[in-house]
């Protein structure tokens, strides 16, 4: 993946590297309240896998994994840094996690997509599962893509 790293957070000095870049990228340059973007998602345990994105060496991104049921991951508080944008990161983020999930022999990644944003995953195979809805006072879609 040329300058691109991806790797599943397994220490709290790393988590609190991930919080501190959603923090950026979701409160500061979003606007989403703190008090509803850092949840009970956010530790180290067996429901939630999290990953730091790196871009020549600098840590540029982060995403969290819900184990939604046995068979599906869903994709949620994706976000890389604005001045890293753009570059194809994203793109590799997904094909990466979609890898590492197959493996696992899940069978489907879903997730509610920032509506604005919707195009870029489905020109990554994802499909738009429902009508546009708000969340964080933001609009929402709902997506998935099948692993197998």
């Amino acid at each position: 993946m040329e300058n691109i790293k991806v790797s599943k957070i397994n220490d709290e000095k790393l988590l609190k590297e991930a919080l501190k870049i959603r923090n950026t990228v979701f409160t500061i340059e979003k606007g989403v309240s703190e008090s509803i973007e850092v949840d009970e998602n956010d530790v180290l345990n067996e429901k939630c896998d999290h990953f730091m994105i790196e871009y020549s060496s600098n840590k540029v991104g982060t995403i969290r994994c819900l184990k939604d049921d046995e068979d599906t991951i869903k994709i949620q508080r994706f976000c890389i840094l604005k001045e890293y944008r753009k570059l194809g990161i994203g793109r590799k983020v997904l094909e990466y996690l979609e890898d590492y999930y197959k493996n696992l022999q899940k069978k489907k990644i879903i997730m509610d997509a920032k509506y604005s944003v919707s195009n870029f995953y489905e020109i990554c195979g994802y499909k738009k599962i429902s009508d546009i809805f708000i969340e964080a006072g933001i609009e929402h879609i709902k997506m998935e893509k099948n692993l197998i």
